[in-house]
């Protein structure tokens, strides 16, 4: 950890220079996963699950997509140091300093990893050093939550870290915010202070965040690594070397270079792997029920070398189904007004593993529910009509499945019900509102521009004669929008 900016949690002993051939055997970090109990027993097996059809984002240096290890199941996503020409690489989200292709092979790796055909969405944050800046950290985990795709797990792995007095706060927000959003979030501990000397991992974000799962590393007999980060904040350990030996990845410079690491880093995308095989098992799984099972699953009482107030926990590979639960919370509300209506729409939540059987939506004004609709599964969009011009209401959407109803949204605010009218210019936060803290972007259809048009200074949605305005709405640059038609006149 340094005290200014991010540092990838690796790296604790520099990497070989050497190159290593292609493993043929079983590694030994997959070999203790699978079991409960030392010696090692020479096996790797971990069932029929590979993670297929699941994405695992990758928040790091880069990857190099092309590598054997991962070959046709790599995305470039968004590449921050790039974008801000600070340090650029071509191909986009390519890696220049081998700790995100490491990183990425443990947890979706042909041979060194655990989800063997998840796909890896690169996020490209560090720089050809292993640095960033928590600036660039947020805005990328931003991408990320407009990217998912709702109501399907995915899992994100953050192998660095910032110390909390580094505004290390705002990468914790946009953690929690993702987890909120049906994202299992795997952390490294980090690897101790200036000195390597280990330190509370409550001291750092994101390993602080409680509904995240922070890791911890332990060494090849068992015993917690000297460098790890410990205390009440870590879940549970994995595998992440020690002097005695590292852990086999693949590496930068070629698309057949290996090399040995160490660290936190290690550690936490084994755990992101098997996120991934339990989502595919169960796709539409609740982040929080694939976290949990994952701490319940661990070997207990195996560990040596740690503080008293750490877990006793390994990580072992158990895909037995998880229990059904009910959904999960709705996401990304967005609701319009116009001419005595609003709509509303939302993401689906998680199903809890059952398969949604609808969506209750309910208006209240002045605290008392006023109109209530219920719609089947796969509509997200509902329209209310005759509301009161002047007036405000507040949005409460639960949906349910065979087990019952899931969480609720807390009542939503709406804007004040209005009638647009030609040759009115209207703030567009006067006409909808996103249930998030990213801002709500708007745009106007070609096919609309002779019935409205937005004005830039100041920014306005301008009415110009009667008639349809299709607008599309999105939370970030680059999402889909949402398209909205609002009636003037």
């Amino acid at each position: 950890m340094i005290a200014m900016g991010i540092v990838a949690a690796g790296a604790v002993l520099a990497a070989s220079t050497a190159t290593f051939a292609a493993p043929v055997g079983t590694e030994w970090h997959l070999d203790r996963i699978n079991q409960a109990l030392l010696p090692l027993d020479g096996v790797n097996a971990r069932g029929p699950l590979t993670g297929a059809g699941i994405d695992i984002y990758i928040v790091d240096t880069g990857v190099r997509s092309t590598h054997e290890q991962l070959t046709g199941r790599v995305v470039p996503g968004i590449d921050i140091p790039t974008e801000n020409e600070t340090s650029k690489v071509d191909p986009v989200s390519s890696d220049c300093d081998g700790h995100g292709t490491h990183v990425a092979a443990l947890a979706a790796g042909s041979t060194v990893g655990v989800a063997t055909q998840a796909r890896v969405i690169a996020v490209r944050v560090l720089d050809c050093n292993g640095d960033g800046e928590v600036a660039d950290v947020v805005d990328a985990l931003q991408w990320v939550r407009a990217h998912h795709r709702s109501g399907i797990a995915a899992v994100v792995n953050l192998s660095f870290g910032v110390d909390l007095g580094d505004d290390g706060t705002s990468i914790d927000h946009e953690v929690q915010a993702l987890i909120d959003e049906g994202v299992v979030v795997t952390v490294a501990s980090g690897n101790g202070d200036a000195a390597g000397r280990p330190i509370d991992a409550c001291k750092i974000a994101p390993a602080d965040v409680p509904d995240a799962l922070t890791i911890g590393a332990v060494g090849i007999s068992d015993a917690v690594s000297y460098y790890a980060n410990n205390g009440p904040c870590v879940d549970l350990y994995a595998p992440g070397g020690d002097r005695t030996k590292g852990l086999l990845s693949a590496w930068k410079n070629s698309d057949t270079n290996y090399e040995f690491d160490v660290g936190t880093s290690m550690a936490s995308p084994l755990v992101a792997g098997y996120a991934a095989l339990l989502a595919q098992q169960q796709p539409g799984m609740c982040a929080t029920s694939i976290s949990r099972a994952i701490v319940d699953r661990s070997t207990k009482g195996v560990i040596t070398g740690m503080t008293a107030d750490s877990p006793n926990r390994l990580l072992f590979i158990d895909t037995a189904p998880i229990v059904t639960t009910t959904p999960g919370e709705a996401s990304h509300v967005i609701v319009t007004t116009d001419s005595q209506s609003l709509v509303v729409s939302w993401d689906s939540p998680c199903d809890g593993g059952s398969v949604l059987t609808g969506t209750r939506v309910s208006l209240l004004r002045n605290g008392k529910v006023v109109k209530r609709m219920d719609v089947p599964a796969g509509t997200n969009a509902v329209r209310f009509l005759g509301l009161a011009l002047g007036s405000r209401y507040q949005v409460v959407i639960k949906a349910k499945n065979a087990i019952g109803a899931g969480i609720a949204t807390s009542r939503i605010t709406t804007p004040v019900i209005r009638k647009i009218l030609p040759g009115q210019s209207v703030e567009p936060s006067a006409l909808g509102s996103l249930t998030s803290d990213l801002p709500l972007l708007w745009s106007v259809s070609q096919a609309s521009k002779k019935v409205c048009r937005l004005q830039v200074m100041p920014f306005r949605l301008v009415a110009l004669r009667k008639g349809a305005c299709r607008v599309g709405l999105r939370g970030i640059a680059g999402q889909d929008p949402v398209i909205r038609t609002l009636r003037i006149g």
